[in-house]
């Protein structure tokens, strides 16, 4: 499936036989899909403006259909609903599937014309074309996330597990077989937290209470893994009654398969563990974050905004190489940008030859790799701006993965784009170059962004 196109009309089912007409006139082979709501139902939703969690229904149910050997998918529009909630919900509908709206609504213009099409000859046009890249909309990346994540069924430790959001959050993972969460904790002092919450948890979920004797499993392990700092038994048992090191050592020994942290632990506390036990990744040398900056209708991703201070030019490329990994591994666009105050050579000073430097390592590593820099902002997103300022760049107007020259600038910059773009969610951070996945969580994390972590750590576990 490369196109898909949304039917917005009062005879829908003339308009829907239309389209896919002129579908098999092209040469083509179509499916059609019905939402997986109905008109009181998405009415009710927008009222409330939980137009986020609407399209995220409908995403979910549109990834589970066939479509993989159709060339357009033909979706039914608004019915039952008043006109101004109908072209809201097809509006809505058709930025979170990527489509073009084709419509006979003399008001079709005002709320859609940037990817209306009038009539036949607009399709057909629009069918002899060659298909643009598919954009990943906020609604289709989340609802393809906890997708993977169910297909995966990884063991996720949660240290934290009597914390209530993490408690909130393992429940949810479970009704909605996410992952298989394994929480750290007294049973005793969890089970009345859930109540407290009224959570009702499943009688067969997995509690690891933490003991003296449980720890004494993991002392050998851990001494043979840190004798080169001088770990006695002792230092071991102490560093094991801290749970996140417990989890750790699980995750370590291939008991579980990724790890979440960070309600009630600083950053430093999540990662030191990571880093003493876990390590990089073969060929890897820094740990960096990122985050899925999830727009209403694309997803970007920013790295790094979470760990490295000020990289090297070694270390940026690193980061760079990273975050191409980690595109392709959720299935997003690859296209780097390496971002700077300076676009190509048009500025000068140490922190434009930083990022000069670091795009020649990168290049030079990973020749198949689309890769530019430095790069503005806009140079790199604006496709105007982008071929005035860097004529024959692969990169520049159309870059999906963005590079920060430092922590300061990219934890500023997603943050701004978090709290200023209408409609933004930022999932993460997400950790990248350890061995084996351990996400760490902010302190104001809501229920929501836990759950979401845990899917981002089970899919890194593949």
């Amino acid at each position: 499936m490369n196109r898909v196109y949304l039917v917005a009309s009062a005879n829908m089912e003339a308009k829907v036989k239309e389209v896919v007409d002129g579908v098999a006139a092209a040469g083509l082979k179509s499916a059609t899909y019905k939402p997986c709501v109905n008109g009181a139902e998405a009415a009710a939703e927008l009222k409330a403006h939980n137009s986020a969690v609407l399209m995220e229904k409908i995403a979910a149910d549109f990834l589970k259909q066939d479509f993989d050997s159709v060339d357009a998918v033909v979706v039914e529009g608004a019915v039952g609903m008043s006109d101004v909630m109908a072209q809201k919900f097809n509006d809505t509908l058709a930025t979170a599937l990527d489509a073009k709206i084709y419509s006979d609504s003399e008001d079709a213009d005002l709320f859609c014309p940037c990817r209306l099409l009038h009539c036949g000859k607009c399709l057909a046009k629009d069918l002899a074309a060659e298909p643009a890249e598919r954009k990943t909309s906020q609604a289709m990346f989340r609802a393809g996330l906890l997708l993977k994540a169910s297909k995966a069924k990884k063991r996720i430790v949660l240290p934290e597990g009597s914390e209530p959001r993490t408690v909130q959050a393992a429940k949810l993972v479970i009704d909605r077989k996410i992952a298989v969460p394994v929480l750290i904790g007294k049973k005793e002092e969890i089970l009345k937290v859930a109540k407290e919450q009224g959570v009702q948890l499943p009688a067969d979920i997995e509690i690891i209470e933490p003991s003296a004797e449980l720890a004494e499993k993991y002392v050998p392990t851990l001494v043979e893994l840190r004798k080169s700092k001088g770990m006695t038994e002792d230092q071991a048992r102490a560093a094991l009654a801290d749970n996140v090191m417990l989890g750790t050592m699980m995750l370590k020994m291939g008991e579980v398969d990724g790890l979440v942290s960070g309600a009630i632990h600083s950053t430093a506390d999540t990662l030191r563990p990571a880093l003493q036990v876990i390590k990089c990744a073969p060929g890897v040398k820094s740990v960096s974050s990122v985050f899925f900056m999830c727009m209403p209708g694309k997803t970007y991703i920013y790295g790094d905004c979470a760990i490295n201070l000020n990289p090297t030019a070694e270390e940026l490329a690193g980061i760079a190489m990273q975050c191409d990994d980690t595109a392709k591994a959720f299935g997003l666009p690859s296209r780097v940008a390496m971002l700077s105050y300076s676009t190509m050579n048009s500025g000068k000073g140490p922190d434009a030859d930083l990022v000069r430097e670091a795009t020649k390592i990168v290049k030079e590593a990973r020749p198949e790799m689309l890769v530019d820099g430095p790069l503005q902002y806009d140079a790199a997103t604006v496709p105007s701006v982008g071929s005035l300022k860097a004529p024959g760049s692969t990169v520049a107007g159309k870059a999906t993965v963005f590079v920060f020259p430092s922590l300061s600038a990219g934890n500023i910059g997603y943050k701004a784009v978090q709290r200023s773009a209408q409609g933004t969610i930022a999932i993460g951070p997400m950790l990248q170059g350890l061995a084996k996945p351990v996400n760490d969580l902010s302190r104001g994390a809501l229920v929501e962004d836990i759950v979401y972590t845990i899917a981002l750590t089970a899919v890194q576990a593949g």
